[in-house]
């Protein structure tokens, strides 16, 4: 009598040609066996010669099929895809490896099961942990630099979903119209400053509860929610990790990298590809795969770092162009007439990179120009030139050695 179907996990990546459409036809070739198949994540190439990115996915199957025939079928699709192999760990249109197989671990020369290298790799244990987490090692995927969601393979992963967003605010209202043109229901929003508002029953009859707090308030709120094991609770909070969230077992964060001066700008700009930092319960992946984003993973000790590049990026950007608002103004000169220059600048640093597109007297060493400059500025002023002028160096120079 043969063996029943086992759980079994393989891995998936192409790097040449159109990538999706080879992982499609793979997936499509273990015919209705597979169970699961996680989103897709276009990951950075590891060894080999240089070459180009790779989309991953997982696939968990229930079948019957022993470890020899599995390989024998990875081959065959493979060779479906027309993959030639000439370099070790070179380019290719399909790679497919057998990850793991419930209750069987193998050995030989060309076959060893579980894979010996899947527990070192955070381009399969980031899609590992959307379709089988409990194989995920307790500390996590470890380093996920250059691991980036890029959403379902094939359509909306698990359909719309039912969501309350409680603080309704800016951000909170951005999310509610875009998450609602994407075919979800909004379940009636609820605002965290109403003293008579009642958020136990918040989670009920949702998947998810979205916290768009301000960040001081959403351990409060969490607090003040009854937890559900089937809803999944949500902070947008960019600074915090996910134990503000306790005692929900199921928990998530997505932050979106953009800017929301209000709800309608705010929509547009979360549809319109924008990045998201997520963390914790595969739901934050559903949220940023029905706006059409793109997302990374933020771990909790990492999130105040990132939160606070990402206030320097946009807050600290428009805190910038305030002062060359006024010293322009000082000379009858309009804002308009430098936000090309910005703009320019702009797309020099994402061509090049920070330090290539710096021009200008600090990147060339003028002294005698900073200096006519300090001159011409108004006291109040100097300061934060010279904060800059600092950082311009340290562009030329690179960051000062830490060591010892």
């Amino acid at each position: 009598m043969g063996a029943g179907p086992r759980r079994v996990l393989l891995g998936l990546g192409s790097n040449l040609g159109d990538r999706a459409a080879h992982l499609r036809a793979a997936v499509a070739g273990l015919g209705d066996e597979v169970v699961a198949v996680s989103p897709v994540y276009e990951t950075a190439p590891v060894g080999g010669p240089e070459q180009g990115a790779f989309l991953n996915v997982v696939v968990e199957l229930r079948t019957a099929a022993s470890a020899r025939d599995l390989l024998v079928l990875a081959q065959r699709l493979e060779a479906e895809a027309e993959r030639v192999r000439t370099v070790r760990w070179g380019p290719r249109t399909l790679d497919v490896d057998v990850l793991w197989i419930d209750g069987e671990t193998v050995d030989q020369p060309d076959l060893v099961v579980p894979h010996p290298r899947m527990f070192e790799r955070a381009f399969v244990l980031v899609p590992l942990g959307d379709v089988a987490p409990d194989l995920v090692p307790p500390e996590g995927p470890g380093d996920t630099t250059g691991v980036v969601r890029v959403g379902p393979l094939d359509g909306p992963a698990n359909g719309p979903a039912a969501v309350r967003v409680v603080g309704p605010g800016r951000l909170g209202g951005a999310l509610t119209r875009a998450l609602g043109a994407a075919g979800w229901t909004l379940a009636e929003p609820l605002g965290r400053d109403a003293s008579d508002v009642d958020l136990a029953d918040a989670a009920d009859g949702v998947d998810a509860v979205l916290i768009t707090t301000p960040d001081a308030a959403v351990a409060e709120v969490a607090g003040r929610i009854r937890p559900d094991p089937t809803t999944v609770v949500v902070h947008a909070a960019g600074s915090l990790g996910l134990d503000v969230l306790a005692p929900h077992e199921r928990r998530a964060s997505v932050h979106p990298l953009v800017a929301v001066p209000d709800a309608a700008v705010g929509a547009e700009r979360l549809v319109a590809g924008a990045w998201f930092a997520v963390a914790g319960d595969p739901f934050a992946g559903r949220v940023v795969d029905a706006l059409g984003g793109r997302s990374f993973v933020v771990a909790d000790e990492h999130r105040a770092a990132y939160h606070a590049a990402a206030c320097i990026a946009s807050n600290h950007l428009v805190a910038l162009m305030g002062q060359v608002e006024r010293v322009a103004g000082g000379v009858d000169v309009p804002l308009a007439a430098y936000l090309d220059l910005v703009r320019a600048t702009i797309e020099n640093v994402a061509a090049l990179g920070p330090a290539a597109a710096l021009t200008g007297p600090a990147a060339r060493g003028d002294e005698a120009t900073l200096d006519r400059h300090r001159a011409a500025l108004a006291p109040d002023e100097i300061e934060a030139y010279d904060a800059l002028v600092h950082l311009a160096r340290r562009l030329v120079d690179g960051p000062p050695d830490r060591a010892g």
